[in-house]
């Protein structure tokens, strides 16, 4: 116990007496050591200066600077890319949706009846008799859909005009008179049944204004 107590003594004075020569040192040879040196860091600025270590930290501190600078500048490249690559590709989803959206199955019918409706008027407008009595077919058959599409049910089309009622359409009586022709002219054959350009475009006209209150036209 007395030997190793012995040893701290002399490690002790030892550690104690190469400080105060470094101390001395630094004091005379590098920089002044007082309470106000120190506090102002002059003696740890001085210190640096001379193992060159204050120099090597301001290359550091410059390095990272412009690492920084450079990383910041990346970003914000990034981030406008980001951007703009949202929005590119939030104006091609929105093209595609137009363009593939589906069309409303009501809006298909009316389209097809309006295209129905045009070569309807094409017969009636031509000059053979033929033609006139298959305006008046087709209108007959067009209306038949119409009525069936809506609900209408019944075995023969005078069923479903039956169905549908003279309070549902203003052109009620007259679209039974435009209905009772096209069997005139069904039941008679194309041949057999007389009948004027008059006559033909009346009956188109009013199975037209019956269209037009079914909201197909």
């Amino acid at each position: 116990m007395k030997d190793h107590s012995v040893k701290d003594t002399i490690m002790r004075d030892t550690a104690v007496v190469i400080g105060l020569i470094l101390f001395m040192y630094v004091s005379i040879n590098i920089t002044p050591i007082s309470i106000e040196t120190i506090i102002s860091g002059e003696v740890p600025s001085n210190l640096l200066s001379f193992f060159g270590i204050d120099m090597r930290i301001a290359a550091a501190q410059s390095f990272f600077l412009s690492l920084q600078n450079f990383l910041g500048v990346l970003a914000v490249t990034f981030l406008a890319g980001i951007f703009w690559t949202t929005i590119k590709i939030r104006e091609i989803h929105h093209a595609q949706h137009e363009k593939y959206e589906p069309i409303p199955v009501g809006e298909i019918t009316a389209k097809e009846k309006m295209t129905q409706w045009q070569v309807i008027l094409e017969h009636i407008n031509s000059e053979s008799p033929a033609e006139w009595k298959l305006a008046i077919l087709e209108a007959d058959n067009m209306l038949d859909e119409i009525l069936e599409d809506q609900g209408y049910l019944g075995e023969t089309l005078a069923d479903k005009l039956k169905a549908l009622g003279s309070s549902r359409i203003a052109s009620y009586n007259e679209l039974w008179e435009a209905h009772k022709l096209r069997n005139q002219i069904a039941h008679g054959g194309a041949i057999d049944m007389e009948l004027t350009k008059k006559m033909a475009k009346d009956a188109v006209a009013q199975f037209g204004n019956a269209f037009k209150d079914l909201g197909y036209l």
